[in-house]
């Protein structure tokens, strides 16, 4: 059974619970709507669902249409869009990617726009100029978009072309370049990061052989050595341990802080030795006796605080520091 809904918002509130829940919803049955739940061509009225394999394609009126719809109407190279009657050749249909076919016709105009209004910020004598040659180049994109004084917008952006010829071409050709620099650019990263994974799997094959070969060598050891096995173990450890140290340092991992701390000298030896803190707080100093005397009202120290070496008079040393400091200030 079909079932109806009061609202857009309340279908497609329902139609996403049974997405989350991974169940077809009864509503895609209804055909009045089917074009808000699945792709469907507008002329042959073949959704996705009936056809797994269809695929829509657009134009730059961005309108869409299915293969087999393409295939039939553009027969002959040429046609009108079956929506809007704009024509449209069928070179010029690709894959849908948004949902929206005004944002689809927004993507297309504003590629061919920028095709030809390609200058840059250098062009212009200040900055305003810049600003304001931006904002002609979005208010032509938007006429196009919605079908707004479409004559009128032809007819600017032809001149525009003509009295601008060898700017156009010039940053063309600037894109180009610019392009295929980034191209290649990010050809060479993706096959240096290629590389680096290569030689990091060839470096983990010959870890894990080197680690095996030496499980086996620690086992014949203990099992045909006169030595107790717990001296071998130890000089195994001690081995590992210089083996991963010599790994770190040959992967350059540790050659940057090597070089930073330089080699620790044996000889010398570092003792903490703790000073009171020297400095003047224009004001009276705190006296063991006033601390004594204050710390009485401290009465919430635990046990596992004074094992950890907390005292009651810290808990009133530092206010009673901060009261006194200053006094003396403007005497």
């Amino acid at each position: 059974a079909v079932v109806s809904t009061q609202s857009t918002g309340e279908f497609q509130t329902l139609h996403h619970y049974f997405k989350r829940i991974n169940l077809r919803s009864p509503l895609m049955t209804n055909t009045s709507h089917i074009t808000v739940l699945e792709e469907v061509c507008p002329r042959c009225r073949t959704s996705n669902y009936q056809n797994k394999a269809q695929r829509l394609l657009v134009n730059e009126c961005g309108h869409e249409l299915c293969e087999k719809c393409v295939e039939h109407l553009f027969i002959r190279g040429s046609a009108p869009c079956s929506t809007c009657k704009v024509p449209l050749k069928r070179s010029g249909f690709r894959q849908k990617r948004f949902e929206d076919h005004t944002v689809e016709r927004e993507v297309d105009v504003r590629k061919r726009v920028l095709r030809d209004y390609n200058k840059v910020e250098g062009d212009f004598a200040s900055l305003r100029e810049y600003n304001d040659y931006l904002e002609d180049v979005e208010d032509i994109i938007y006429n196009l978009t919605n079908n707004i004084d479409l004559e009128e917008t032809k007819t600017r952006m032809e001149v525009y072309r003509k009295e601008n010829f060898k700017v156009i071409q010039k940053n063309r050709v600037a894109q180009n370049k610019q392009e295929a620099y980034l191209k290649e650019r990010r050809l060479a990263e993706a096959k240096e990061a290629e590389e680096r994974r290569a030689h990091e799997r060839e470096c983990e094959v010959q870890e894990e052989m080197e680690r095996e070969e030496r499980r086996r060598k620690l086992l014949d050891q203990i099992a045909t050595s006169d030595r107790p096995a717990d001296e071998i173990l130890l000089l195994h450890k001690e081995e590992q341990q210089t083996l991963s140290s010599k790994s770190l340092i040959n992967n350059g991992f540790a050659v940057s802080m090597v070089k930073k701390q330089g080699k620790p000298d044996a000889t010398k030896t570092f003792t903490y030795k703790y000073e009171d803190p020297v400095g003047d707080n224009y004001g009276p100093s705190t006296t063991p006796s006033q601390l004594e005397q204050y710390a009485e009202s401290v009465s919430c120290v635990t046990s596992a605080a004074q094992s950890a070496g907390f005292l009651r008079i810290y808990a009133v040393q530092r206010p009673l520091d901060d009261a006194y400091s200053g006094l003396f200030l403007f005497k």
